[in-house]
This record gives structure tokens, C-alpha cells and sequence, in this order.
């Protein structure tokens, strides 16, 4: 009886997630944790992530009939199968930031600081928005800024940039390789850099609208 007692008193193991920028995730359940801190990386960085659960991809913009109850939204139509534990999600975690080179530190124990699903970000986050309109009438206009982004840059012609040799940072805009974290890979061997904020994201089509002599209207809203 007195074991029982003390097993019922043990407190759960919480996820603890922190950016590299000093952002820390930290939910009272463990698959909230893990969405919002794969909310924080983002969805055009989903693709590369490699990883099963079932046998099947762990990230799927398509519920899994057998998994329909353990199938969460995430993001932009993206979807996580959550049929794992606390220690589980801790080495999901752990092995995403190690293929998309992203530097987290996770933690996983007791006694963390929890913090409420972050509903105001993401609010703030659906109204950060990119619009890009072509003299053709196609409008470019995602609820994620960097989707916007990454198909603007698709229509104006990623070799083309590419051959403009447009610097961002140290390195070019768009590389063979890829250079630095905030880097997705857009094409065979080829890789972008994604601005953090919207502002930046913005100023860049602008610049590269300019080099190409490719009117385009850029808003952020």
C-alpha cells in the first residue's frame, strides 16, 4: 500500500526545449512540447527531417488511418504521429536538431518552469504574413511567410539567382552546399537561405526582383 501511495506522489517527467537564441519550450505534456518547438523550427524545414514511427514518417501532411487518434497538427496542413512517450520524443527531438544542425539543448526531468501552449504566438505568427504578386497576376500568399518565400524564389528561377552570386552574410544566398543552419534545400544540390523575420525575407525578393529586372509587388502584412 505504502509503495502504491509513493508511486501515485511520483511526478511525470517534463521535455524541456531551448533555441539557440535563448527560447525555451516547456509544456506540462510532453507531445505539447515537442509541437511547439517543432512549430518554432518550421514547416519548410520539415522535408529534411528523416525519421519513422510505425514504419512510417514520424511528419506527414496525410493522417494515417490505422494512427488517426495519434495523428497531431502541427503547422501548414503538416502533421506529427504522436504514439511515443516522453523519452521517446526526447531522442525524436535529439535527432532533429542533429540533422537540421540546429544546436538545441534538451532536458528531460522534473521541477521545470511549465509554461502554457503558446496560442498568442502562434496568433502573432498566422498574421506575420509575406504577399507577392506577379505583373502575370500570380499571387504568392501563405499563411507562413517563409512558404511565401520559397515559392517566390522558385518562379523568379533558383540557377538564375544562383548565378547572381547575391550575398547574404558570408556566404551566397543560394549555395551548392549547404552553409548554415537557416539554409533549405530547394532543388538538387541546391540551398537557400531563409531570413528569420519577414522584413528580411521581404527586402531580399526585393533585392533579387532588382538584379532581375523582374517587377514583383512585395507586402508584409
Amino acid at each position: 500500500m505504502e509503495v502504491e501511495r509513493l508511486r501515485q506522489r511520483a511526478k511525470k517527467k517534463l521535455l524541456r526545449v531551448t533555441f539557440p537564441d535563448g527560447k525555451v519550450i516547456c509544456c506540462s505534456k510532453s507531445v505539447n512540447t515537442m509541437i511547439e518547438a517543432l512549430v518554432e523550427i518550421g514547416a519548410e524545414r520539415f522535408p529534411s527531417i528523416e525519421m519513422t514511427m510505425c514504419h512510417l514518417p514520424l511528419l506527414s501532411k496525410t493522417i494515417y488511418p490505422q494512427y488517426k487518434e495519434w495523428m497531431k497538427p502541427i503547422c501548414d496542413g503538416w502533421y506529427l504521429n504522436t504514439q511515443a512517450d516522453t523519452e521517446t520524443r526526447y531522442m525524436q527531438l535529439r535527432s532533429i536538431s542533429q540533422q537540421l544542425s540546429l544546436g538545441l539543448v534538451l532536458e528531460m526531468g522534473v521541477g521545470f518552469e511549465v509554461q502554457a501552449a503558446s496560442t498568442t504566438e502562434k496568433k502573432q505568427r498566422t498574421r506575420d504574413r509575406l504577399v507577392v504578386r506577379f505583373a502575370d497576376g500570380e499571387c504568392f500568399d501563405s499563411v507562413r511567410a517563409s512558404e511565401t518565400y520559397l515559392g517566390t524564389i522558385k518562379k523568379l528561377g533558383v540557377e538564375t539567382i544562383m548565378r547572381k552570386h547575391i550575398p547574404w552574410g558570408n556566404y551566397d544566398l543560394i549555395t551548392s552546399t549547404q552553409q548554415t543552419k537557416y539554409q533549405v534545400q530547394i532543388g538538387d544540390n541546391r540551398w537557400v537561405t531563409v531570413p528569420t523575420t519577414t522584413k528580411d525575407k521581404a527586402r531580399v525578393l526585393k533585392v533579387i526582383s532588382a538584379m532581375l529586372h523582374i517587377k514583383i509587388e512585395v507586402t508584409c502584412l
